[in-house]
């Protein structure tokens, strides 16, 4: 005998829902590439830090007014206190606490000051270390400034007291800071290259001092 199946037995292939699948696949695939693209600003980065120093490379930051807290010193805003005295600035991230990164960058900086002084450049560029941890008091950053031999001429520490400004200037940066085990943070590091306007103009990796010091440099021209 032989069997007739209907079309709408579900043992066979049902055109319609099959091209509305390809096309939900198509435009799944689609929306990701653009995101994809997006995310690498043109697939020219392959990592969140790389676009970071991309965009700064590209169109230079200018930096919140938020008011700094030095050791022995008011608050002061932080453009007023680099458009003072028309000098660039490396600026870098910290909490005083640190022993991984941290500790790594400050030596890099101790190196840096050296080299400064040792070449007359204290007059042509400055180093500005700032914490972004509320734990760390003026006396916390004096004390670590002393054990680092920072020159206070050329090598300053300070906080940002509001919470609100503190998180504005991270956020605006873009550097990242998530809690850890015993009391530690996990963040990212860079050598951030500002120009005497207040603009951040480069990023560079921590490991890379010397690039940083011909960086602002050139600023200083």
């Amino acid at each position: 005998m032989e069997t007739t199946i209907s079309p709408n037995s579900p043992h066979l292939p049902i055109k319609g829902d099959l091209a509305r699948t390809l096309a939900l696949v198509a435009c799944m695939a689609a929306i990701a590439g653009a995101a994809l693209w997006q995310a690498t600003m043109g697939f020219r980065v392959i990592s969140t830090e790389e676009g970071r120093r991309l965009a700064i490379a590209e169109a230079p930051l200018a930096l919140p007014r938020v008011d700094l807290a030095l050791p022995g010193g008011a608050a002061v805003p932080l453009p007023a206190l680099l458009a003072n005295d028309r000098r660039p600035a490396i600026v870098t991230f910290f909490y005083a606490r640190c022993s991984a990164v941290c500790s790594v960058q400050g030596t890099e900086l101790q190196q840096m000051q050296r080299e400064i002084l040792a070449r007359g450049l204290q007059h042509k560029l400055r180093l500005l270390t700032i914490s972004f941890d509320p734990r760390d008091s003026l006396d916390d950053l004096a004390h670590y400034a002393s054990r680092m031999r920072a020159e206070a001429a050329v090598w300053q520490f300070a906080s940002v007291p509001d919470a609100g400004q503190r998180l504005d200037l991270l956020e605006q940066v873009g550097i990242i800071v998530l809690p850890a085990e015993l009391g530690e943070f996990q963040h990212n590091a860079a050598f951030h290259i500002v120009r005497p306007d207040g603009r951040l103009a480069q990023v560079i990796d921590y490991e890379q001092p010397e690039i940083a010091l011909a960086a602002a440099l050139e600023l200083a021209r």
